[in-house]
């Protein structure tokens, strides 16, 4: 039983962690390290109501990151904010709202732990057809826009002129963000999922100096750290998300101890 436990969560996490690796290397370019932390934060608000009416589904959780995900991107474009002023926005919003609502629930402590570090016992099959779902449509999504998103990182007035709707593809970019993290809240939790948006790219960029090689090496240290991460939290009985947090900052110190060598 606990094995096919930990399988699960292993596979979820692969899933996810390879598409969060592949956007970490835009979030990273782009000095969007901030997003992570507000769009998750975001979701708490909807965990906060599937708390209240007794629900496991994803749809509140979806609906209030995809929404602060395009509120964070209108201000920016239309609104004239800066992305963190308006992450920072969300992100109060969202948590005051969100521990309103779970103040009010009952029995919402016992799964508070869960919530913000992670839990593998929380991951279940749904889970698994959920990330094989969003992989599929999220890896094409990335194969066919990524040269876009490529061009718009390093050049954003090149893309305009050579015909690119860079609005369009910046909004497409911020909910395609919401919905990988929050389907990542459950095995990482809500405080360290950034890290998956960071650490990837982080790590890629000291192992190797051209883009292939940094997102190839994001995406592997990102199997190698939900894979330790997850035996670890099993074997010392710790938070998942902590448990796979701690080790990828471990290889980051490595890679970094790398490149220096190097």
């Amino acid at each position: 039983m606990i094995y096919d436990i930990l399988l699960r969560a292993a596979l979820v996490g692969i899933l996810l962690a390879v598409l969060l690796s592949i956007m970490s290397y835009f979030v990273v370019l782009r000095k969007m390290t901030f997003a992570g932390v507000g769009v998750a934060h975001s979701a708490f608000g909807g965990i906060a109501l599937n708390f209240l009416f007794g629900i496991t589904s994803y749809i509140l959780p979806l609906s209030f990151s995809v929404i602060a995900s395009i509120f964070i991107a209108f201000m920016y474009k239309k609104g004239k904010m800066s992305e963190d002023s308006a992450i920072d926005l969300i992100f109060v919003f969202s948590m005051a709202f969100g521990v309103f609502i779970m103040s009010i629930s009952k029995g919402y402590s016992a799964n508070m732990l869960g919530i913000l570090f992670g839990n593998i016992l929380a991951v279940n099959t749904y889970d698994l057809y959920i990330s094989i779902f969003i992989f599929i449509l999220g890896f094409l999504f990335l194969n066919i826009f990524f040269s876009h998103f490529q061009l718009i990182t390093y050049n954003e007035e090149l893309a305009k002129i050579s015909g690119m709707n860079v609005d369009m593809l910046y909004y497409l970019f911020w909910i395609t963000l919401a919905v990988i993290i929050v389907l990542s809240i459950k095995l990482i939790g809500i405080i360290l999922v950034n890290a998956f948006l960071v650490l990837p790219a982080l790590v890629g960029m000291n192992i190797s100096k051209n883009y292939k090689g940094a997102i190839f090496s994001a995406i592997a240290s990102s199997i190698v750290s939900v894979l330790l991460g997850i035996f670890i939290s099993y074997l010392v009985n710790a938070p998942t998300g902590a448990s796979i947090t701690l080790t990828f900052v471990t290889l980051w110190a490595l890679s970094a101890l790398y490149a220096k060598l190097k």
